[in-house]
């Protein structure tokens, strides 16, 4: 009788670890534009960050993810994302220097925030199990101080 007992223990600690996560998984899928001065390639990417505040660039917040698309108008897909909603910043890496590492945009850099005004985020919702798919387009108008 110990032995069904471990067994059923065992299952139900998988399905908490591995088991619905699948359905329930928020995906945003970022199609980021650069028209400012500059060619995007390897060494001159976009990063696309993404947040849980809308505060993105006050001391102490960090994203909580960062992908870098090596394409004019290359996709960033984030998967499985824990929180909703979700704010958006780009920014171009003109210098070819960036250290992901960093967590913040070097100086300089052409920036971003996705929302209707510019410098502010707007929410980007995204409901348990639904994929969401948005585009931002950016110019050398914002620079990193």
């Amino acid at each position: 009788m110990k032995t069904g007992k471990w067994v059923v223990l065992s299952i139900c600690i998988w399905m908490l670890a591995f088991g619905p996560a699948e359905d329930g998984k928020r995906v945003l899928k970022v199609q980021a534009t650069y028209t400012g001065q500059g060619e995007v390639n390897e060494r001159h990417q976009i990063y696309v960050s993404v947040f849980d505040t809308s505060y993105i660039g006050h001391e102490g917040i960090v994203p909580l993810a960062t992908q870098s698309v090596p394409t004019n108008s290359g996709v960033a897909a984030f998967t499985n994302l824990n929180t909703s909603p979700v704010y958006i910043a780009v920014f171009y890496d003109r210098s070819g220097t960036y250290d992901p590492a960093s967590a913040t945009a070097p100086s300089g850099a052409p920036a971003a925030l996705y929302g209707e005004q510019p410098g502010i985020a707007d929410p980007v919702t995204i409901e348990a199990g639904q994929t969401v798919a948005i585009k931002i387009s950016f110019d050398d108008s914002i620079i990193m101080p």
